[in-house]
């Protein structure tokens, strides 16, 4: 049975990393990026020293779509892998953007973003509204971008502490200890430890050197 599990999870990422590049190479001015919803992990703060970015961007919620029928496993309504529901986001300020193909060569490039809007099935349960300001993390997977859970997050303003948090954190080269004094400020969004937790490894990587 876990055999078969296992085979079942490849199949469904290899179909979703399939519809990914069909989507990203798409001429329009609207960027989709699939929800790699499998992800443990999702946010600012993700891997053990922090995984590097391939599009952070600030924007507005401008349309939610009303949730679409849950994605199960093999048809077993009883196993329920994500609920897709779509919004768009109004892309406001771009604070990063590296080809996913160049995302861990740190190939910041953030004139050649031409799409205006943000599409993604990833909103299920993030409690957005239309109108909301946001910021959004987007990482690569298979060479095209992708969207894990809970990688959007609610600002109060375009200037929100935690976006110039995350200004400075790509400005020092997503040093997490450049940062290391804003655990108080993501402790409102209950990543915090996610953020201590980079540090730490950061800091143990150093003393090894």
């Amino acid at each position: 049975m876990k055999i078969l599990s296992l085979i079942s999870f490849f199949v469904l990422c290899c179909v979703l990393t399939s519809r990914s590049q069909n989507i990203n190479n798409s001429k329009t001015d609207t960027l989709t990026v699939p929800y790699t919803y499998w992800w443990q992990s999702g946010g600012p703060f993700i891997g053990l020293c922090g995984d590097p970015y391939s599009l952070v961007f600030t924007g507005t919620v401008t349309k939610i779509n009303k949730p679409e029928t849950p994605v199960t496993l093999n048809g077993d309504s009883s196993i329920v892998l994500y609920t897709p529901q779509f919004c768009i986001i109004e892309i406001n300020d771009i604070k990063i953007k590296n080809n996913p193909k160049e995302a861990y060569e740190n190939s910041i490039d953030k004139n050649s973003m031409i799409e205006k809007y943000f599409k993604s099935d990833c909103f299920y349960s993030l409690r957005l509204n239309e109108g909301d300001k946001v910021i959004v993390f987007v990482y690569s997977y298979e060479n095209e971008y992708s969207i894990p859970s809970n990688s959007i997050l609610k600002i109060d303003n375009f200037d929100d502490p935690i976006v110039l948090s995350i200004e400075a954190y790509i400005k020092n080269n997503q040093d997490p200890l450049s940062i290391k004094a804003d655990t108080r400020i993501w402790s409102k969004y209950g990543l915090d430890n996610a953020l201590k937790q980079i540090i730490d490894c950061r800091l143990s990587v150093k003393n090894e050197k």
